[in-house]
């Protein structure tokens, strides 16, 4: 009885094993049992970052069994980018500005730095004075009603802000010291010096030399005078004819309007002797009779300049 069963139980164990084994090429020989598992990868060590583009889905991946499946993790991640650390340095350079976009390169951005302020550039300047002047008399031993003004007319070349050189003529008359009416003609030339060429009002100091001529007339007898005899008649009165030289300095002022119209006021005072050959004496001190050819006075000028 023994013997007739175990050939029935081991066709039994063979016929549930053989199956099994079919079914699954990966269990050994002779196994009993094979059991259906599936197959999952390990954790990434990292953080997973967000890829730069997206990429296409993956089917799983199947085991060589047919049931397992594998996930795969796409290998192309963009790198974290780096860690920026700023720290301001006392009395440093500007700092740099550094850009990091995911995918790319670090790099720096120098910031641009801001325009030089504009300056004003000096450019040479042409200016035509026209000007009102005043003369200023002594009073002591002279005429009571004496008194002298007339118009000018200057021309300044301006090369450098701080000097300009003027060439002017005037027409003077009136009554001068003596009492005769007289009327005179001025020719100068003055170095000016701005002392603060860049402001709004600017101080300057003049200085030149001039040449002049003059004629006085009168109606009645003076030893001073000759007598015009071209008719001769005592009716044409009697008359003098002067010429000078001589030098003048003083201060002023000018306004700048704006870049091209200037107002200005300032004081001359002169000094000058006759350069003529006449033997009359022009000035006699009436208290010593002492008599001279030098004279001197002042004008008080004030005017407007046109620049180009």
């Amino acid at each position: 009885m023994r013997r007739c069963l175990s050939p029935v139980l081991c066709a039994v164990v063979l016929t549930v094993a053989v199956p099994a084994a079919a079914q699954d090429p990966n269990c050994p020989p002779g196994a009993w049992f094979c059991e259906e598992t599936e197959v999952q990868a390990p954790p990434s060590a990292a953080p997973a970052a967000p890829p730069t583009e997206a990429a296409p889905a993956q089917p799983p991946a199947k085991t060589p069994s047919g049931r397992g499946a594998v996930v795969l993790q796409p290998e192309n991640r963009a790198a974290p980018p780096p860690v920026v650390v700023y720290q301001p340095v006392p009395n440093g350079p500007p700092p740099q500005v550094i850009i990091v976009s995911p995918g790319a390169r670090a790099r720096a951005v120098y910031p641009v730095p801001p325009p030089p302020p504009k300056r004003n550039v000096w450019r040479r300047e042409w200016g035509l004075n026209l000007r009102l002047q005043g003369l200023v008399l002594e009073r002591e031993g002279g005429a009571e009603d004496a008194g002298m003004g007339g118009i000018g007319l200057g021309l300044r070349y301006r090369p450098v802000p701080h000097f300009a050189i003027e060439g002017g003529i005037d027409l003077i008359g009136g009554t001068d010291y003596n009492g005769f009416e007289r009327a005179e003609i001025p020719l100068s030339l003055n170095g000016i010096f701005y002392v603060n060429p860049r402001s709004k009002v600017q101080f300057y100091l003049m200085g030149g030399i001039h040449g002049a001529w003059a004629k006085v007339r009168s109606d009645t007898y003076s030893p001073l005078l000759t007598h015009n005899d071209t008719q001769n008649t005592w009716d044409d009165g009697f008359e003098q004819e002067y010429s000078y030289f001589g030098g003048q300095g003083g201060i002023g002022l000018e306004f700048r309007l704006s870049r091209r119209v200037a107002l200005n006021i300032d004081g001359v005072a002169f000094m000058r002797s006759r350069t003529d050959d006449g033997e009359l004496p022009e000035y006699v001190n009436k208290e010593t009779g002492e008599t001279t050819n030098t004279s001197g006075g002042g004008l008080i000028r004030g005017g407007i300049t046109f620049w180009w």
